[in-house]
């Protein structure tokens, strides 16, 4: 090996431990909290691990390779740890939340939501329902963080769900006639609650969205949303404006496997649910019909 290869090859091994010192570094300040962290921790030592098989053969690679193996003996001990903490620390982030925590784990729900854990990836995915609709995949494995992640979730549908039923009902009709007339479809016939949304969301759109339509003007009213109101408008009691009732149709099987056909509205705080696929409004019978 002439000079100039040799000194590619020195470059190459300061490089490969700088980037090693730095992950270390990385790794020392996660073991003020071991089980915590474990995941992440698991994450490191696998690219540690990746930079040592571009050392030379020596004394140097086989004293890291042997720390490597000790840490993760060390590693899978606090996974374990932690999947037995993991619900308690999850329970004391959603303190003074309302919200109770059910079911075993890797499923827990949650009120109207659903976590699912994996414990191989050190992820979560958090659900609308009872794994309904998918909120948010890939989320740290981090109880407290998937706490907060869940008490946002609620808090917003608290803050912003409707506040006059009867408002909203009237809201809905004016989307249902909306899509009957682009569909052609005379008034008491069913139209499907996801072409519904869409009229309803540019029923709820402000005036500065009509004036300019752009990305900035745009007030969102997402399927959660959506079918959370739904939710406290049947817990209102309220079913007729204008002369109008309002008429839910239960989604057959098939159709609760597609989002454009079905959606699910929660039935209770603790979670249950139905799935609906049309809305109709008909009108009130009298009195003695």
């Amino acid at each position: 090996m002439d000079m100039e290869g040799l000194t590619g090859v020195l470059k190459e091994l300061v490089r490969r431990s700088q980037q090693v010192v730095k992950r270390l570094d990385g790794y020392q300040a996660l073991l003020r909290e071991p089980v915590a962290n474990a995941y992440e921790r698991a994450r490191l030592l696998a690219e540690i691990e990746r930079l040592a098989a571009g050392f030379p053969e020596g004394e140097l690679r086989q004293k890291l390779l042997e720390w490597l193996n000790s840490e993760r003996a060390q590693v899978e001990e606090a996974k374990s740890e932690f999947r037995f903490e993991f619900g308690k620390r999850l329970i004391a982030g959603l303190e003074g939340s309302g919200l109770a925590v059910r079911g075993q784990l890797p499923l827990l729900r949650i009120g109207f939501f659903a976590i699912r854990a994996d414990f191989e990836r050190g992820r979560a995915t958090v659900f609308w329902g009872p794994e309904i609709e998918q909120l948010k995949s890939g989320v740290p494995l981090e109880p407290l963080g998937l706490a907060r992640l869940v008490r946002s979730y609620q808090e917003s549908l608290k803050v912003k769900g409707i506040r006059e039923p009867e408002e909203f009902l009237a809201r809905l009709l004016s989307a249902y006639r909306r899509r009957c007339g682009a569909e052609g479809l005379a008034e008491g016939e069913r139209v499907l609650l996801s072409d519904l949304l869409a009229e309803l969301v540019l029923l709820s759109q402000p005036e500065s969205f009509r004036s300019d339509p752009v990305r900035e003007n745009f007030v969102e009213y997402p399927r959660i949303r959506f079918s959370y109101d739904l939710y406290l408008l049947k817990r209102s009691g309220v079913r007729a404006v204008a002369g109008q009732e309002l008429r839910l149709t239960v989604a057959n099987f098939d159709a609760t496997a597609k989002k454009s056909r079905a959606l699910w509205v929660p039935d209770s705080e603790e979670g249950d649910g139905t799935y609906y696929s049309y809305i109709s409004f008909v009108p009130v019978r009298s009195t003695g019909e």
